[in-house]
């Protein structure tokens, strides 16, 4: 990847609380949205670690391009929606150059959560 490289690679990093009342929901819903987008959404990767003694869970999602990203909240739009009864995300990092849509509907959909843009300036990504 050459520096400041459009239309690349995006890296998210998000930290949602969760509702310890109801952990057990709250994880399934995080494993149900997981199970789904592996199977439906384009995401190239995600990872979700979880601190029950802190109540936070951290997701890391690496999506191909700022087209895949629009193209996940349309296709799991359901299961992010079940996520959020239980979880509040209180910040996300975007690691990568998103497009306009895409840095709108972050903005959009997480308005009280810390939210920070940092553009890519070197890397390489191997898959297999």
């Amino acid at each position: 990847m050459t520096a400041n490289r459009k239309n690349g690679p995006i890296l998210l990093r998000n930290t949602m609380a969760f509702d310890q009342q109801h952990a057990a929901k709250s994880k399934k819903a995080i494993v149900d949205a997981v199970e789904f987008a592996n199977k439906h959404a384009p995401q190239l990767m995600v990872q979700t670690y979880i601190d029950d003694e802190k109540g936070l869970c951290y997701s890391f999602q690496l999506y191909q391009d700022s087209d895949a990203i629009l193209r996940h909240w349309q296709v799991s739009d359901q299961n992010i929606a079940e996520v959020m009864k239980y979880c509040v995300v209180r910040s996300m990092e975007v690691y990568g150059s998103p497009s306009q849509a895409e840095r709108d509907g972050i903005l959009g959909s997480v308005s009280e959560a810390n939210v920070s843009f940092t553009p890519e300036l070197a890397g390489f990504l191997r898959l297999g």
